[in-house]
Protein backbone atom coordinates (compact mmCIF):
# COMPACT_ATOMS: atom_id res chain seq x y z
CA UNK A 1 0.00 0.00 0.00
CA UNK A 2 3.25 2.39 0.65
CA UNK A 3 4.50 2.07 -2.55
CA UNK A 4 0.99 2.58 -4.33
CA UNK A 5 0.79 5.50 -2.35
CA UNK A 6 4.07 6.80 -3.43
CA UNK A 7 3.06 6.24 -7.15
CA UNK A 8 0.07 8.56 -6.95
CA UNK A 9 2.04 10.87 -5.02
CA UNK A 10 4.71 10.85 -7.83
CA UNK A 11 2.49 11.15 -10.60
CA UNK A 12 0.74 13.83 -8.95
CA UNK A 13 3.96 15.34 -8.06
CA UNK A 14 5.51 15.06 -11.78
CA UNK A 15 2.49 16.17 -13.07
CA UNK A 16 2.87 19.49 -11.00
CA UNK A 17 6.42 19.88 -11.32
CA UNK A 18 5.90 19.83 -15.46
CA UNK A 19 2.87 22.07 -14.75
CA UNK A 20 6.08 24.35 -13.15
CA UNK A 21 8.64 23.69 -15.41
CA UNK A 22 6.09 24.65 -18.64
CA UNK A 23 5.44 28.10 -17.03
CA UNK A 24 8.81 29.01 -15.81
CA UNK A 25 9.91 28.24 -19.56
CA UNK A 26 7.08 30.41 -20.94
CA UNK A 27 8.13 33.09 -18.18
CA UNK A 28 11.69 32.51 -19.46
CA UNK A 29 10.78 32.72 -23.01
CA UNK A 30 8.99 36.16 -22.14
CA UNK A 31 12.00 37.37 -20.75
CA UNK A 32 13.55 36.77 -23.38
CA UNK A 33 11.37 38.82 -25.80
CA UNK A 34 11.14 41.71 -23.35
CA UNK A 35 14.93 41.56 -22.98
CA UNK A 36 14.85 42.13 -27.44
CA UNK A 37 12.20 44.94 -27.43
CA UNK A 38 13.97 46.84 -25.20
CA UNK A 39 17.26 46.51 -26.44
CA UNK A 40 15.69 47.59 -30.04
CA UNK A 41 13.94 50.77 -28.13
CA UNK A 42 17.26 51.51 -27.04
CA UNK A 43 18.97 51.77 -29.97
CA UNK A 44 15.58 53.26 -31.19
CA UNK A 45 15.75 55.81 -28.98
CA UNK A 46 18.92 56.90 -29.45
CA UNK A 47 18.59 57.16 -33.18
CA UNK A 48 16.10 59.50 -32.33
CA UNK A 49 18.38 61.60 -30.09
CA UNK A 50 21.04 61.51 -33.18
CA UNK A 51 18.24 62.67 -35.16
CA UNK A 52 17.02 65.79 -32.77
CA UNK A 53 20.54 66.83 -31.66
CA UNK A 54 21.13 67.23 -35.87
CA UNK A 55 17.77 68.84 -35.96
CA UNK A 56 18.83 70.97 -33.35
CA UNK A 57 21.70 71.73 -35.05
CA UNK A 58 20.57 72.79 -38.39
CA UNK A 59 18.04 75.01 -36.71
CA UNK A 60 21.24 76.74 -34.71
CA UNK A 61 22.41 76.92 -38.05
CA UNK A 62 19.66 78.55 -39.57
CA UNK A 63 19.40 81.08 -36.92
CA UNK A 64 22.75 81.96 -36.92
CA UNK A 65 22.44 82.74 -40.92
CA UNK A 66 18.64 84.87 -39.87
CA UNK A 67 20.73 86.93 -37.52
CA UNK A 68 23.46 87.44 -39.97
CA UNK A 69 21.38 88.15 -42.88
CA UNK A 70 18.89 90.88 -40.34
CA UNK A 71 22.02 92.45 -39.26
CA UNK A 72 22.88 92.93 -43.13
CA UNK A 73 19.29 94.38 -43.43
CA UNK A 74 19.56 96.67 -40.60
CA UNK A 75 23.24 97.70 -42.18
CA UNK A 76 21.57 98.34 -45.52
CA UNK A 77 18.20 99.98 -44.03
CA UNK A 78 20.74 102.44 -41.87
CA UNK A 79 22.83 103.74 -45.25
CA UNK A 80 19.56 103.90 -46.84
CA UNK A 81 18.71 106.69 -43.94
CA UNK A 82 21.91 108.41 -43.87
CA UNK A 83 22.24 108.96 -47.63
CA UNK A 84 18.66 110.40 -47.15
CA UNK A 85 19.78 112.29 -44.62
CA UNK A 86 22.92 113.42 -46.28
CA UNK A 87 21.65 113.58 -49.58
CA UNK A 88 20.66 116.89 -51.02
CA UNK A 89 18.96 117.32 -54.36
CA UNK A 90 20.92 119.33 -56.99
CA UNK A 91 17.74 122.35 -56.73
CA UNK A 92 18.66 122.38 -52.77
CA UNK A 93 22.40 122.45 -53.44
CA UNK A 94 22.21 125.50 -56.05
CA UNK A 95 19.86 127.40 -53.87
CA UNK A 96 22.28 126.49 -50.78
CA UNK A 97 25.14 127.95 -53.01
CA UNK A 98 23.48 131.44 -54.22
CA UNK A 99 22.55 131.48 -50.53
CA UNK A 100 26.40 131.07 -49.32
CA UNK A 101 27.41 133.42 -52.03
CA UNK A 102 25.12 135.91 -51.01
CA UNK A 103 25.94 136.03 -47.32
CA UNK A 104 29.36 135.98 -48.41
CA UNK A 105 28.89 139.39 -50.67
CA UNK A 106 26.60 140.88 -47.50
CA UNK A 107 29.79 139.98 -45.25
CA UNK A 108 32.43 141.50 -47.37
CA UNK A 109 30.36 144.27 -47.56
CA UNK A 110 29.77 144.65 -43.66
CA UNK A 111 33.78 144.01 -43.45
CA UNK A 112 34.62 146.83 -46.07
CA UNK A 113 31.65 149.40 -44.55
CA UNK A 114 33.69 148.78 -40.87
CA UNK A 115 37.12 149.21 -41.90
CA UNK A 116 36.06 152.26 -44.08
CA UNK A 117 34.25 153.33 -40.53
CA UNK A 118 37.21 152.62 -38.79
CA UNK A 119 39.77 154.62 -40.79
Amino acid sequence: MDNSILKVNDSGLKSELEKMFSKVKILVDKYNISKDENKLLKEKVKELEHSLSEAEIKVSNRNSELLVKDKEITDLKNKVLEERKNKVSGEDKAQLKSRIRELMVRLDTHLEQKTNNNF
